[in-house]
């Protein structure tokens, strides 16, 4: 789950796959996980491809104790991209 840098609170509702049936569009989730620099890096490469907004991501979350779980919900798949990026 994400987390609001100012409050620390999860905030479940991003994580909500929203479905759009009126106009067949659906709520793809990102996750971009790495470095720091390496994260924002990726964040502004899709933004200069005009993909997604900067401001559409949210702040940068700590992983606790290097682990991450993510709960999918029924039905749902993963495709996970690992890109390597020139960080010079």
């Amino acid at each position: 789950m994400l987390q609001d840098s100012a409050s620390n609170q999860v905030s479940p509702q991003v994580l909500t796959n929203q479905s759009f049936e009126a106009d067949n569009r659906e709520a793809v989730r990102h996750v971009i996980i790495g470095s720091p620099l390496g994260v924002r890096r990726t964040i502004h490469q899709l933004h200069a491809l005009r993909y997604a907004e900067v401001a559409r991501w949210t702040h940068p979350i700590a992983i606790p104790d290097n682990r991450i779980i993510i709960t999918p919900d029924q039905g749902e798949i993963m495709s996970l991209l690992v890109k390597l990026i020139r960080l010079d």
